[in-house]
């Protein structure tokens, strides 16, 4: 029971973290690219660093998740685990993206406070 529920949670959990990547970086290259006054080569450099870096570190946090959690014995507790795991791993995704959002805003307010 083990080995499947964790097959199902690292599944569940690589697939989250490949869309939200996926989504960032196709996305945010637009907002990179407003906080680097345009320069695109700049915003595709940092935009491919930003998901290396998110790829990194999320595929760390998920394997090491696998430590925390009681061990499934039954269907119940395999959901349990699942479940409290992948939202552990969500809300630790989302934390990443408001924290990378929150410091390119604070570079492009430095740089139109600069500019004036």
């Amino acid at each position: 029971m083990n080995a499947l529920t964790y097959a199902i949670y690292l599944t569940i959990s690589v697939l989250i973290t490949v869309c939200v990547g996926h989504s960032l970086h196709k996305n945010g290259r637009h907002f990179l690219v407003k906080c680097f006054d345009g320069n695109e080569s700049l915003a595709d450099a940092v935009n491919h660093l930003l998901l290396v870096g998110y790829y990194l570190v999320n595929i760390a946090f998920v394997a090491l998740m696998l430590r925390f959690g009681d061990r499934a014995s039954t269907l119940i507790d395999a959901v349990n685990f699942v479940s409290t795991n992948v939202g552990i791993v969500c809300l630790v995704l989302g934390s990443m993206h408001f924290g990378n959002l929150i410091v390119l805003t604070l570079v492009r307010t430095r740089q139109l406070t600069t500019l004036r």
